[in-house]
């Protein structure tokens, strides 16, 4: 929920409550860092000093009578902790619920409950046995089976490891059918904008004409969904694979659909740190290229190597961002009846993240 929170109270409490909510959560998030250097403790040290310049408005509303509270004042220590000690991997109260669970729980189930506790601490000592001699196989695992398992995960991702199912939902859908059921009209020209822009400078058509060019299909293959590995953004530091799910199923016979808004590397400039480079929008389509064209000819080559492709209606994003909450403000797009709707076709892989 922590993720949330920020975004919940903007415009609902005080500048100041809203510029010590950042900083502790911004806290919070630069602890959990894997590594860190000078700056990111920088960083640490600088979100803390905003919290305690801004804290004083809790009191003064009446939230809580005071904040020498032991958690707010162990924030003092992280940085001096995190310089001798190293990073905070595992702190949290996770472990030592999971070692009751091991440790009593698990060990007073396997005894007869009369006379416990030599029973349990034999279960565990066998418990630790088996658990030593398994990771003895894994180390001495033979290298062809690593090896063979890498690369069969590499060839199933994508950019930043995108998985899509090999099959479509839907093979060969007409693209009146694509424009009535996603709710895009503008589908069919941004697809003439799409392969125009594929041809040579000497072969493209100006601008102007592209609208009466003539395509050479009018089906392509639908999907309604891909993942991609959270591990592959840096959160596996809990081993445990995880999936962002991404959907742009439409709404069916009553039934609501369901449009994932997307973050995608829109040009060269993008970066992993800023919005420099990055566009926000909303996923209505995704669908790939056919390999035949009318009359049985094949499809050109470069429509095979762009791979799967998504049509996307952009946001609009604020250039800057507020001081006391620094996050940009995005608008949903307009009503293509009300107005002009900013869309583009783009490679799937250059989405980042829902």
């Amino acid at each position: 929920m922590a993720r949330i929170l920020l975004g919940c109270i903007i415009g609902r409490a005080p500048t100041k409550v809203v510029t010590c909510f950042r900083a502790l959560l911004d806290f919070i998030y630069l602890t959990q860092y894997p590594s860190h250097n000078d700056h990111t403790l920088q960083y640490l040290e600088d979100a803390l000093d905003l919290y305690h310049t801004n804290k004083d408005i809790l009191v003064d509303l009446g939230i809580h009578d005071h904040l020498n509270i032991p958690k707010f004042h162990s924030m003092v220590h992280y940085i001096q902790a995190i310089q001798v000690f190293g990073t905070t991997n595992n702190y949290n109260t996770e472990m030592f619920e999971h070692f009751h669970i091991d440790c009593a729980k698990e060990g007073w189930k396997a005894s007869n409950f009369q006379d416990e506790l030599p029973q349990m601490i034999r279960w565990l000592e066998r418990q630790e046995k088996v658990a030593m001699f398994k990771t003895y196989l894994q180390h001495f695992e033979r290298e062809e089976d690593r090896t063979v398992d890498d690369e069969l995960a590499e060839a199933n991702c994508l950019g930043l490891c995108v998985v899509i199912s090999k099959k479509p939902i839907y093979i060969n859908q007409t693209l009146t059918s694509i424009q009535k059921n996603h709710h895009c009209p503008s589908f069919f020209h941004q697809l003439h904008v799409y392969l125009n822009g594929l041809l040579d400078r000497s072969e493209a058509l100006p601008r102007s004409h592209v609208p009466f060019a003539h395509l050479s299909f009018d089906k392509i293959s639908i999907w309604h969904s891909f993942k991609f590995g959270r591990d592959a953004l840096g959160n596996d530091m809990d081993k445990i694979e995880e999936w962002d799910w991404v959907k742009a199923k439409p709404g069916r016979q009553g039934a609501a659909g369901r449009i994932n808004t997307v973050v995608v590397d829109h040009t060269d400039e993008a970066e992993n740190t800023s919005m420099k480079g990055i566009k926000i929008g909303q996923l209505r389509v995704i669908f790939s290229l056919p390999e035949m064209i009318r009359n049985w000819y094949p499809a050109p080559q470069e429509w095979s190597i762009r791979g799967h492709l998504a049509y996307i209606e952009w946001y609009k994003l604020s250039s800057d961002t507020p001081s006391h909450h620094n996050m940009y403000t995005v608008h949903r797009p307009l009503s293509p009846t009300n107005g002009v709707v900013e869309e583009d076709i783009v490679p799937l892989h250059t989405i980042w993240q829902s």
